[in-house]
């Protein structure tokens, strides 16, 4: 058993409504061409037994009741029962097969051109609003019920796997995480019941009263002096990288490899991010910069509590968040000019960060394009000069800690991928009169259009937030031929065009002491 990520798109440059209309009604026209056969395929089924049946009213007739019509007395004459169903059987198989393939191609054009995305992200916020409402009125049932379904998701995994796996109570309350959260951060927030129907950062606002608590006790666990110094790296981790495909495996790698997931032999650690330097035809720079996600090392800036300011709806209050203040003054020490293109890309509190610095830097550095894997980030006030590719897992449960969906702008485009099991092959069969029945094996990227397998996947339910799961979901949106995701891929590439001049590291740590070391920064919070 092994996993597959089928992917929707919401967002990114669209169509004029009269193109919009034209491939709407080429997508209803398939579909209608596919009910047609699909009643067709019936019609032959029904006619097959029809012939059947005729053949049997007779009892008394033998040549009927044989169906050998070589044998048929002079006085008699029969249709060939036997050749006739068997023909019948085989239109109706065939129709039924084109009537599959053409409601496949129906929708596979809503997916690829976003044909109803609009009316589906109505109806997600209309369930999220409704949940929202219902959490902070009724906190009890709402916690009730979500644990009934997240118990149901424990249940339902102990049974297909045998053992209980934590991992399947996310897929049982996905649809409904954003609603509660939004409703818990209303709570927390002082958030009116009601004011969520004409804002969305509830949430947002419930993490600056958090924050305003957790980040000086954070400060007195950890310290609240950062040194930000450039290592070096026996291994090239972050390779050259010309699409958001390749960038998101440097992001794996060098993820993976501060953590130990891998090993490369770069000597790298915790709290350690890349900056890229490329230079274009007439000498400029661009740069793209990868963050990774949480580490939760006691002295790192990537920690767990760095996640609430980074969500705070205050500027001040994320941009404080260590995590961020590490980036940019890693930023600082790579040399980037404030007019030099600049693409970030980040998963989890990585994504974060990226869309804080984007958002709240935006007059020190030109950061033209913001890649996120799995970060909540709906409520950061991107700027529209800044295009933002939001690749996010349905049931992956941290990209829903904003309770929001995020923007479907021109400059922003949201991947949202939905895990599912990929089909087992099955083994070839010799029939009892020699026929044979060939097996398959499925191969990955054999269906692109359906699905696209997760690299790596356990044969277990595991948690869809590891960026593998990004991966896949941004793969499918590729093998869809989004004209949306092509827009996107096509800017990223141009903000890094050039040609790739270096790759720095640079590390975080948090302390009390202010004795710095040879080629560190230090910074108070």
């Amino acid at each position: 058993m092994s996993w597959q990520v089928t992917s929707h798109i919401y967002g990114g440059k669209g169509f004029a409504p009269a193109t919009v209309e034209e491939y709407a009604r080429i997508a209803r026209a398939l579909d209608s061409e596919a009910c047609a056969l699909g009643a067709l395929s019936a019609s032959w089924s029904s006619t097959g037994v029809q012939l059947g049946s005729h053949r049997v009213s007779a009892p008394m007739c033998p040549t009927l009741a044989s169906g050998d019509i070589t044998a048929v007395d002079v006085r008699h004459t029969t249709l060939p029962f036997t050749t006739l169903a068997a023909r019948c059987s085989d239109h109706a198989v065939e129709c039924r097969r084109l009537g599959d393939t053409l409601a496949d191609m129906a929708r596979l054009l809503i997916r690829a051109h976003s044909l109803y995305a609009d009316a589906e992200l109505a109806s997600r916020r209309i369930l999220t609003e409704v949940v929202q409402v219902g959490t902070q009125l009724k906190p009890g049932y709402a916690a009730a019920g979500t644990g009934a379904l997240a118990a149901g998701g424990l249940l339902a995994g102990w049974a297909v796997e045998g053992k209980p796996n934590p991992a399947w109570m996310s897929t049982t309350t996905a649809r409904f995480q954003e609603g509660v959260m939004s409703g818990v951060g209303a709570k927390v927030g002082g958030v009116p019941s009601g004011v969520g129907l004409v804002r969305t950062d509830e949430v947002n606002t419930a993490a600056g009263r958090i924050a305003g608590v957790s980040a000086p006790v954070k400060n007195l666990a950890q310290g609240d002096r950062l040194r930000v110094r450039e290592v070096v790296s026996h291994a090239p981790v972050v390779r050259s990288s010309a699409s958001v495909g390749e960038s998101l495996e440097n992001l794996r790698r060098l993820a993976e490899e501060r953590l130990g997931k891998v090993d490369l032999d770069s000597g790298l650690e915790y709290a350690t991010i890349a900056i890229q330097r490329y230079e274009r035809a007439d000498g400029s720079n661009a740069w793209l910069v990868t963050i990774p996600g949480t580490d939760g090392k006691p002295d790192s800036p990537f920690g767990w509590a760095q996640n609430v300011e980074l969500m705070s709806a205050d500027a001040n209050r994320r941009m404080s968040a260590d995590s961020a203040r590490m980036v940019v003054e890693a930023m600082e020490q790579a040399g980037i000019g404030a007019d030099e293109p600049v693409a970030l890309i980040g998963h989890s509190q990585g994504g974060i960060v990226a869309a804080a610095i984007a958002a709240d830097k935006a007059d020190d550095y030109n950061i033209q394009h913001v890649v996120t894997a799995g970060s909540p980030v709906a409520n950061h006030p991107i700027g529209e000069n800044t295009w933002v590719t939001s690749i996010e897992v349905e049931d992956e449960l941290v990209a829903a800690l904003d309770g929001a969906e995020n923007p479907a702008t021109d400059n922003w485009l949201t991947v949202r991928g939905t895990v599912s099991l990929a089909p087992e092959p099955t083994l070839a069969s010799v029939d009892e009169n020699g026929s044979c029945t060939p097996g398959s094996t499925p191969v990955a990227g054999s269906t692109p259009f359906d699905a696209a397998p997760v690299l790596g996947s356990t044969t277990q339910r595991e948690l869809s937030h590891w960026l593998k799961y990004h991966q896949a979901a941004y793969q499918n949106a590729t093998d869809l031929g989004s004209p949306a995701l092509q827009r996107h891929e096509q800017h990223f590439r141009q903000t890094i065009a050039g040609e790739l001049k270096e790759t720095r590291y640079f590390e975080g740590r948090m302390t009390r002491s202010t004795t710095l070391a040879p080629a560190e920064s230090d910074s108070p919070a």
